[in-house]
């Protein structure tokens, strides 16, 4: 079993789960509110160069604790309905689950 786990923007997230409710065995999972962080700025606003942050755009966080023969095609899934592939993305993360009660 793995743990997906995807941050993208929030007016993605009813296409987002309408397909995943399209795949047969989809085990469901939780969203959540966030509000992501970039990489930080070369220099420091204190130091008279780079601009401060305008704020933390907002985005959903989905997890999804997904049996291995599903992962690819939640994966895909997530990718091309979130339209996940930009350079300020934040990527798809698969991760173990040793243990789930």
């Amino acid at each position: 079993m793995k743990l997906v786990v995807a941050t993208f923007r929030p007016v993605l997230l009813d296409t987002v789960v309408f397909a995943l409710h399209a795949i047969e065995g989809f085990p469901g999972g939780t969203v959540a509110e966030v509000q992501r962080i970039g990489p930080a700025p070369t220099a420091s606003p204190d130091e008279g160069e780079g601009d401060p942050p305008a704020g933390y755009p907002p985005a959903v966080r989905l997890e999804i604790p997904c049996p291995d023969d599903l992962v690819g095609r939640v994966v895909d899934t997530i990718a091309g309905k979130a339209k996940i592939g930009q350079p300020d993305d934040a990527p798809i993360l698969v991760l173990p689950v040793t243990s789930a009660t």
